[in-house]
């Protein structure tokens, strides 16, 4: 089963008309570019939280795209819709301007236009932290798993990888989100990131739940994958901006040490093997 947003990028690649998609950033010399979309009643709604946490959300969305290909967000190009009805356009200024200063960003352009609903775009620029990690190069027997807070100074209950299913059903039906949830307000951790990228295979970070991410890899990497625990609502569980990697046997030990340094733990759920993974079901917000 294959989701509209699937379909529209594959004709894209058939065309040759594009050049370097397929990774959560693209790679020129020593710099990584990533854009992505914010749009109400698609990926937010303002009855969820206030307009700087959805903002906020917005530029984590992004920055994980650098984070996850080895790069520190530097500049960005900020497009942004606002409806005519919003008449606080100075304070929600103010607000874009101290939550770039809070993540080290510089607005270097961008367009403002009138829309009927919200939108943000953010195209970011970062420099690489050495070698950048890609989507490709998952070998046969390689370790699949992602990364959970396991300690209350991680707000681990509530940081929970997993959870935001659960927390999407929350707000689809009753409007609701809790403060602090990663649904709500995923916290991002660089420094592991970058110290587990230096000896992973591959990575990506989770927006579209790991049984779409999954799907992906496989297209790159020509591979399927052995499932070691049951695929339950954590397999499902979107927008959780954690990393999705792959890790050799040899450097399994090393891996799971180094999320334990920074109070996490590496989930192994499956190992890479021959053939081709198709999931099962579509992305929530697809087009």
């Amino acid at each position: 089963m294959r989701d509209s947003e699937s379909i529209f990028i594959s004709t894209l690649k058939k065309s040759k008309a594009t050049f370097g998609l397929g990774d959560d950033a693209f790679v020129i010399n020593d710099m990584a570019i990533a854009s992505d979309s914010f749009f109400e009643n698609v990926h937010f709604r303002l009855k969820w939280c206030n307009i700087e946490d959805t903002i906020r959300k917005a530029f984590l969305v992004n920055i994980s795209d650098l984070y996850a290909i080895n790069a520190k967000p530097l500049y960005a190009i900020l497009s942004i819709g606002i409806p005519s009805s919003f008449t606080k356009v100075g304070e929600l200024a103010r607000i874009i301007c101290k939550i770039a200063l809070e993540s080290k960003i510089q607005i270097i352009g961008g367009d403002t236009i009138k829309d009927s609903k919200f939108s943000f775009t953010l195209t970011l620029f970062g420099k690489l932290h050495k070698k950048p990690l890609f989507r490709k190069h998952i070998k046969l027997g390689d370790c699949i798993g992602y990364l959970t807070p396991i300690s209350s100074l991680n707000n681990c209950k509530k940081q929970a990888f997993g959870n935001n299913i659960n927390e999407l059903k929350m707000a689809l039906r009753f409007n609701y989100i809790k403060k602090n949830s990663r649904f709500h307000n995923p916290v991002l951790y660089p420094n592991m990131i970058f110290e587990l990228n230096k000896i992973a295979n591959a990575g990506m970070d989770i927006s579209d739940g790991i049984f779409i991410e999954l799907s992906r890899l496989s297209d790159i990497n020509k591979v399927n994958f052995r499932f070691f625990q049951k695929r339950d609502s954590w397999f499902y569980s979107p927008e959780e901006y954690q990393m999705l990697y792959a890790v050799s046997k040899q450097k399994l030990a090393k891996a799971k040490n180094i999320a334990k340094k920074h109070r996490h733990r590496f989930v192994v759920f499956a190992t890479s093997i021959r053939g081709k993974y198709k999931p099962s079901k579509k992305n929530w917000h697809c087009i």
